[in-house]
């Protein structure tokens, strides 16, 4: 005969459910695959160049795979554009932090000298893939619509800069904000760009510290004296 089973009394306790445990939203994992995958494109671009570049390579220092890298940025060409204009969103978007607004149009006008020369002294990929880039004739950075987008509050800043610097007679000499970026860009860019030629030069390192300190003070009093007037502060 076989015996009933016995009903569970009030001081059983239930089995506990444990939950699932909750899965990452697949976006957000998206977002960070794709975002690794384009911090270790800007690197490779940057020492290999496009050509010597490898799809492989990126992929499994990204811990990804051939497949996802083509499914987020289509090929390797449009992989190296969105790796130029991550590296062009960098600098952009620390300009916007600066207070050109409210501050003294010349100690605004040397905040953005400082941070241009300290950016292109210490990103490890910007002053490769903008050199890089001109090996090609910018053929990539002409298919861009984003570069000159990200490039218009850089010149407005610049603008409002000049324009309170005019108005306040700090700045003696009318100079157009384009040129004016341009020699600051050449100024804080050529030691890096050239720093192995150069340090070969002048038999010490274009990177030290000290001669860094030196050389920022001097782009920032380049570009100040010039526009400013005796006195002007």
């Amino acid at each position: 005969m076989t015996s009933a089973k016995p009903a569970r009394g009030d001081d059983q306790p239930e089995t506990p459910v444990v939950p699932a445990p909750a899965r990452m939203p697949a976006k957000r994992n998206a977002t960070a695959t794709r975002q690794r995958i384009l911090e270790v494109a800007m690197a490779e671009f940057a020492e290999h160049g496009f050509s010597g570049s490898r799809i492989e390579r990126i992929a499994a220092s990204a811990a990804a795979n051939v497949g996802m890298i083509y499914h987020y940025f289509g090929n390797k060409d449009d992989l190296y554009l969105a790796a130029l204009e991550a590296s062009y969103k960098i600098i952009r978007d620390r300009e916007q932090t600066l207070d050109v607004d409210h501050a003294n149009p010349r100690q605004a006008l040397q905040a953005l000298v400082e941070l241009t020369f300290d950016f292109l002294s210490t990103d490890p990929h910007f002053v490769r893939l903008i050199m890089n880039e001109n090996l090609m004739m910018g053929r990539t950075a002409r298919r861009s619509a984003t570069i000159p987008y990200m490039t218009r509050p850089l010149l407005e800043q610049l603008r409002t800069i000049l324009a309170r610097g005019q108005k306040e007679k700090i700045f003696l000499k009318e100079v157009d904000a384009e040129n004016l970026y341009v020699s600051i860009l050449g100024l804080c860019f050529i030691h890096v760009s050239n720093r192995y030629t150069l340090s070969s030069m002048f038999q010490h390192d274009f990177a030290e510290p000290d001669w860094l300190a030196k050389r920022r003070a001097i782009v920032v009093d380049v570009v100040t004296s010039y526009i400013v007037t005796k006195g002007g502060k």
